[in-house]
């Protein structure tokens, strides 16, 4: 399994933490629950998000188990602290942290191991991201991404990552959805756009442009491929 956490495997699936192109939601995430100084990044990857915080005047540590991704970092000369160390031992005292965030990391190991370490060495806050069970798509024989990536072990539903933090004590959790597939978008893919400017062709692109007006009025159920957890210790 180890041979799969690759920057080949992380440019792949499109690791923000290693592309450095941030996801917008991920980053409004930080901007609205992030509380105090000192923050933890538990499995940095790249240090993207790092660097990111850190250019805000935060004291942020990211730690990572793999040297090749933390090198990311370093060769690009990215602001913070960085540790090599995995988050289900980490080596800092009790409650050094004010606020720690793990984003796409808990589908990958001991999520209980992990999660009692979060809990030990944070005093005020946890926000965790992880994908979430697909319940739709499978049923029109699709998937999400995240079902490809052989390095994920689980996948939750607002439940199981509830009981996750409930089985550890917490009990003021916050979950939400977040990254919603783009159905509009993927609908009007589906559509077959006419390619000839034919006279007798004509008539198609008239209905196609008339179907597309419709779509635009139409409301899309809202498909969410992620969770996110805001645990108050």
């Amino acid at each position: 399994m180890n041979n799969l956490y690759t920057i080949e495997n992380a440019e792949k699936f499109n690791w923000s933490s290693v592309s450095g192109q941030l996801n917008p939601e991920r980053v409004s995430h930080l901007d609205k629950y992030l509380i105090g100084k000192k923050i933890l990044d538990a499995g940095c990857g790249g240090g993207a998000y790092v660097e990111f915080l850190s250019q805000k005047n935060l004291e942020v540590t990211g730690v990572d188990k793999y040297e090749h991704f933390l090198q990311v970092a370093r060769q690009k000369g990215k602001l913070g602290t960085y540790i090599q160390a995995d988050i289900t031992n980490l080596p800092f005292p009790d409650k050094v942290f004010d606020c720690t965030y793990c984003y796409d990391v808990l589908e990958h190991i001991d999520d209980q191991a992990a999660i009692k370490e979060l809990i030990r060495v944070t005093s005020k806050r946890l926000i965790v991201a992880v994908p979430q069970e697909d319940e739709i798509m499978k049923k029109f024989n699709l998937t999400f991404l995240h079902y490809q990536d052989k390095t994920h072990l689980r996948n939750y539903t607002e439940n199981s990552l509830k009981n996750l933090f409930l089985s550890n004590g917490c009990t003021k959790i916050n979950i939400f959805s977040e990254l919603f597939v783009p159905t509009q978008g993927l609908v009007n893919e589906m559509i077959l756009k006419p390619n000839t400017t034919h006279l007798r062709h004509l008539y198609k692109k008239i209905i196609y442009k008339i179907l597309l007006t419709i779509l635009e009025k139409v409301s899309y159920r809202k498909i969410p491929t992620g969770l996110v957890a805001v645990v108050d210790l």
